[in-house]
């Protein structure tokens, strides 16, 4: 990411909440140390997924010879 572009600091700010509003939730919900540990393990995961998918060079090539 870079971090000179103004939408940087909304993006960090959601990629943050996407990892705290489960550990939130099953923190209130009375969740033992391995729950909140697993949630943010997968949650941790799954961002990372998310992230290495949208960075993939391979997405924005096209099939389309005569260029972008």
């Amino acid at each position: 990411m870079n971090a000179a572009r103004p939408s940087a600091i909304p993006v960090v700010l959601l990629l943050l909440a996407l990892l705290a509003a489960p550990l939130y939730v099953v923190s209130a919900n009375g969740g033992r140390s391995g729950a909140v540990l697993l949630t943010a393990a997968v949650g941790g995961t799954v961002l990372c997924l998310v992230c290495a998918y949208l960075s993939s060079p391979s997405r924005y090539e096209t099939d389309d010879p005569s260029g972008p």
